[in-house]
């Protein structure tokens, strides 16, 4: 084992400054490294990331639970200061990207394993953020397969796939 050589303090300062000159020579050669890093090992981290988020659901679940409970005060003044200065927002931004019909949607290996899921909405822009935000793969390339007029009809196309082994939320058809 090599011994650590000892520095003086006019040394020691040397080393700070050379150091930092190195750091700033090297910034654009650090950031396109990093990026080509983030680049190649994206899908794998996504796969972990979601693989990770299913195994813990329980306890992020109960961790969500307790830090709405701890932060609730909070969490409501900020949502009213955020409504009072955006009037109206909500609904506009959820009429702008109603689709006005209800569609039935699949996104392939939505797990990483090669699963495909099945779903329903009328905002198919609205769930495909859900999903992405909830860890869900895939979820910019999703296939609408069925338009249907009514909630009743989606939910019970959406049941009839998922009995044919599609994964999703429902799995109990609506009653008529």
């Amino acid at each position: 084992m090599k011994k650590r050589k000892i520095l003086t303090k006019e040394q020691k300062a040397q080393k700070k400054i050379t150091d930092a000159k190195w750091r700033l020579e090297n910034k654009e050669a650090q950031k396109i490294y990093q990026a080509k890093w983030c680049l190649e090992n994206k899908a794998k981290n996504k796969i972990y990331q979601a693989k990770w988020r299913r195994e813990n659901k329980e306890a992020l679940k109960i961790w969500k639970a307790n830090w709405y409970q701890d932060n609730k005060e909070e969490v409501k003044r900020q949502n009213q200061e955020w409504r009072k200065a955006n009037p109206g927002y909500s609904k506009e931004w959820v009429s702008q990207h109603d689709l006005g019909y209800w569609v039935v949607y699949l996104i392939h290996n939505f797990d990483g394993l090669g699963n495909i899921y099945c779903g329903q909405t009328k905002n198919i822009y609205s769930r495909m953020l859900t999903h992405k935000s909830d860890g869900t793969l895939n979820s910019d390339k999703y296939e609408l397969i069925k338009q249907c007029e009514t909630l009743e009809d989606a939910l019970d196309f959406e049941s009839y796939m998922h009995e044919q082994g599609y994964h999703g939320g429902r799995r109990i058809k609506s009653g008529k």
